[in-house]
């Protein structure tokens, strides 16, 4: 589970890499996103627990549901559109991991 959580984490940073640089303005909360979740891997790691990773990734998917709502008053789409695709992301990973616990 962490490993899949890393990869995910380095996903999501090549992502907010391409929307900077695309529109040359770094997104802090896809940030916090990122890092978020590479926290979670290490923290999945040591823990070894599933729950711990459910736990982890319902809490990023509400930084990025709050980021999805911020993006909206930026007048940037690109983000509109990462956020939308993590969000989506975030439930399928959820998913997984509740199968996997099962």
């Amino acid at each position: 589970m962490h490993r899949a959580l890393l990869v995910i984490a380095l996903f999501k940073f090549l992502v907010a890499l391409v929307a900077f640089t695309i529109t040359s303005r770094i997104d802090p909360v896809l940030l916090v996103s990122c890092v978020l979740m590479a926290i979670s891997s290490i923290i999945v790691r040591v823990v070894e627990e599933g729950e711990v990773a459910i736990v982890l990734v319902g809490l990023i998917l509400l930084i990025d549901s709050i980021g999805v709502l911020l993006s909206f008053t930026q007048v940037s789409i690109l983000y509109v559109l990462t956020y939308i695709f993590f969000i989506v992301w975030d439930i399928q990973i959820l998913m997984l991991f509740r199968q996997l616990i099962q």
